[in-house]
């Protein structure tokens, strides 16, 4: 069995995909599988000639982010499950970090701290607390614009926070997180109702809370991300949200 288990879902991800399997060559304990959700670019060819032991999967149609997701964990072999985005690259040592931190009694799931490639940090993003009517009304009316320090925003993007610190989190961006592979057999997975893509990383660390599990930051383990590509390629804008309501506490 594998230390752990990295799953990254394509879509039209050519411009990241070659640099974010390359960062995972030296983790020789790590399987890595990619789960292609109907790309029309040269995403696979990229992978196949990045040099990395790769398990790819081409799937015919896009199946969405969710599904895609729960694919790529049905093959895996790894005691820990790595949700990562063919946007990030990890940093040496980043994966043992992550994995010593979910050996810690009552984590079932855990992310780094995520940098821009200048390494200023993703603050606002990285990390944020539940969705409630509140904050979502703030965030859709992009209050922070009017007023930079109201609250709302500030408490759901977490700004409050000492981003360099070890702590317990309500959601960590669906971008980077590592979960227990028991804690994800439990859940069943990220539901694939939320279809093609968002809120389904909120549901499931909200799920995840519900059922007693911790979810830990661990600043130590760094990973860079260049934004999300994989979204900006979704041409229906209307995606945004099939069931908000849902994940709202």
């Amino acid at each position: 069995m594998h230390a752990g288990s990295v799953i990254i879902v394509t879509y039209n991800s050519e411009e990241n995909i070659a640099s974010c399997l390359k960062a995972l060559a030296g983790e020789t304990e790590w399987q890595v599988i990619l789960i292609d959700n109907a790309s029309v670019d040269s995403t696979i060819q990229r992978a196949r000639e990045s040099g990395v032991d790769v398990r790819i999967v081409s799937n015919p149609a896009n199946v969405g982010f969710a599904a895609a997701l729960n694919q790529g964990a049905k093959m895996a072999t790894g005691k820990v499950l790595l949700v990562l985005n063919p946007d990030v690259i990890v940093t040496a040592g980043s994966l043992s970090r992550l994995a010593e931190t979910l050996s810690q009694d009552g984590v079932g799931g855990a992310t780094g701290m995520l940098v821009a490639v200048d390494g200023s940090p993703a603050l606002g993003f990285n990390v944020r607390r539940f969705p409630t009517l509140g904050r979502m009304l703030a965030e859709v009316l992009l209050l922070n614009r009017l007023w930079k320090e109201n609250p709302l925003n500030r408490q759901y993007r977490c700004l409050d926070l000492d981003h360099g610190s070890l702590q317990e989190i309500e959601q960590p961006a669906g971008a980077c997180l590592a979960v227990e592979r028991n804690v994800w057999e439990s859940l069943g997975g990220f539901d694939e109702t939320f279809y093609p893509v968002w809120f389904e990383d909120v549901d499931f660390c909200r799920r995840l809370r519900l059922h007693g599990w911790k979810i830990i930051y661990c600043p130590a383990a760094v990973f860079i991300h260049s934004g999300g590509h994989s979204v900006n390629q979704l041409r229906n804008i209307t995606v945004i949200a099939k069931r908000p309501s849902c994940v709202l506490v």
